[in-house]
């Protein structure tokens, strides 16, 4: 819910002097006073963003024997900078190439302060080389990518109307292969396939690996969960849909065959 609201503030919710004033408080973090704040908004989503991360701070410790809070921070910083960038696109109209798009957009898809300050409470420890690893970094990158993809496939007609660039209208621009919206999600199909598939096999891979299976597992259980939202539209606008999925998954006896 907090990235959510993160992600609204950085597009147009709030003014270009407060989307960079954030991210200086989130950046100097440590000291920050009532008289710092230049707005109540940014107030509001700072102490929501402080109170969130120390929560975490404290509960991962007692898995950790280690203050891990200056990580969580870290991943906050990469991803509003990530959204600011998004949001000095669209105010200046620059058309990014694929690549531009791709690196920027798997962290801006949100994914960091929800799965991985979430591998401090699974039960193993992460050590500070292990969550600097390449390993550990991948994981992250692939199942985001899965995620950007996804969302850019069902948000495609949304962000037109708004004017936002998304991976299948920059294909459709940069890419001489592609011309139509199909050409694009076809090929954003298969790059979701390959990231899957990369995802699934550093997950399985046991020889050289640094990052505990259970905290793996996690990546895959999200990768599959934005496969569920996205599956036919944008699960942020099928809440009805959504809440189905969960009443079948917790509440609704599973049927067999013969009971159908």
């Amino acid at each position: 819910m907090l990235s959510t609201v993160v992600d609204d503030f950085y597009d147009g919710g709030g003014s270009k002097d407060e989307q960079l004033h954030l991210i200086q408080l989130v950046e100097k973090w440590n000291g920050v006073s009532a008289t710092d704040f230049t707005s109540e908004k940014v107030e509001i989503i700072f102490m929501a963003l402080r109170n969130t991360v120390n929560e975490l701070g404290e509960k991962a410790f007692k898995w950790q024997r280690r203050d891990i809070t200056s990580h969580i921070v870290q991943i906050w910083v990469t991803l509003i900078k990530s959204m600011m960038i998004e949001a000095e696109w669209l105010e200046k109209k620059t058309i990014p190439t694929i690549d531009e798009y791709n690196t920027n957009a798997y962290v801006s898809f949100a994914l960091g302060p929800i799965v991985l300050p979430a591998l401090y409470l699974v039960g193993h420890y992460l050590s500070e080389d292990t969550v600097r690893s390449s390993e550990y970094h991948n994981l992250f990158r692939l199942m985001s990518t899965c995620g950007r993809n996804l969302n850019d496939i069902q948000g495609f007609k949304k962000d037109k109307k708004t004017g936002k660039l998304n991976g299948v209208s920059l294909l459709m621009i940069h890419d001489p292969a592609v011309s139509t919206k199909e050409d694009a999600t076809r090929k954003l199909m298969a790059s979701i396939d390959s990231s899957r598939s990369g995802l699934m096999e550093l997950i399985l891979k046991k020889n050289g690996s640094v990052v505990p299976r259970a905290c793996k597992d996690l990546f895959w259980d999200m990768c599959r969960v934005v496969h569920l939202f996205y599956v036919s539209n944008d699960g942020y606008t099928s809440a009805q849909q959504m809440v189905g999925y969960v009443n079948y998954v917790l509440f609704i006896p599973l049927q067999l065959p013969e009971e159908m």
